[in-house]
């Protein structure tokens, strides 16, 4: 009878670990190739819990498949900056914006720093995941900046009109407001010449890379 009772114990033991084998390995299998490199269903999962924290938005039958879809294009976008960094040995990125990076995604949900940390991790997300991601974006910006910074030309007459029509909204404006005014005009230009060399860089990258669905 002893034995009998051992040997049931051991056979529910048994299927519960194939169990847990076959889940593991259902969550671990390859869904989406980006070249060599391999996305999991695991890191599906994961990236649609993460768009769903930080955009502050309760996952449901409405919205579901447009969430997986924005997180399997945030997963694939990401591999292919992540390689062309990699390829191309960036290490530097700006550490200013990332405390900038933290701090406006914290507020955006309503939460500090800690708050942020605490919620990944009720959620099996990891913090250090997060950063790593906006250490990227950070990485690729300075590698854009890097390769097309010879090649943004702004237009001085725009700039002087743009100028022109903030000033008339101004009162009493001085030298100080205008130079300041005058450099925001600028920078946001600039930004603007980087976020289209940025669009042109991926988009070639994209088209060379093999993305395969498996």
């Amino acid at each position: 009878m002893k034995k009998i009772i051992y040997l049931f114990f051991f056979v529910i033991i048994f299927f519960l670990f194939q169990n847990k084998l076959v889940f593991s390995q259902i969550e671990n299998s390859v869904i989406i190739s980006v070249g060599d490199y391999p996305i999991t269903r695991l890191d599906l999962l994961k990236e649609i819990k993460l768009i769903a924290i930080l955009s502050n938005t309760e996952i449901n039958q409405n919205n579901k498949e447009q969430i997986k879809g924005l997180a399997v294009k945030s997963l694939i976008k990401r591999n292919i900056k992540e390689n062309e960094i990699k390829r191309r040995n960036i290490f530097k990125y700006n550490k200013k914006q990332l405390e900038t990076l933290i701090s406006s995604t914290s507020q955006k949900i309503g939460l500090d720093k800690n708050g942020l940390k605490m919620i990944l991790e009720n959620n099996n997300l990891s913090y250090e995941e997060l950063i790593k991601r906006f250490e990227t974006d950070l990485k690729w910006n300075y590698m854009i900046f890097q390769i097309y910074k010879n090649k943004i030309s702004l237009n001085a007459a725009e700039i002087e009109n743009k100028l022109q029509l903030r000033l008339e909204n101004l009162e009493s404006p001085n030298d100080k407001k205008i130079n300041l005014i005058k450099e925001q005009i600028i920078n946001s230009e600039k930004e603007k010449k980087l976020n289209m060399f940025s669009n042109m860089h991926f988009s070639n990258l994209e088209r060379l890379i093999q993305i395969n669905f498996l």
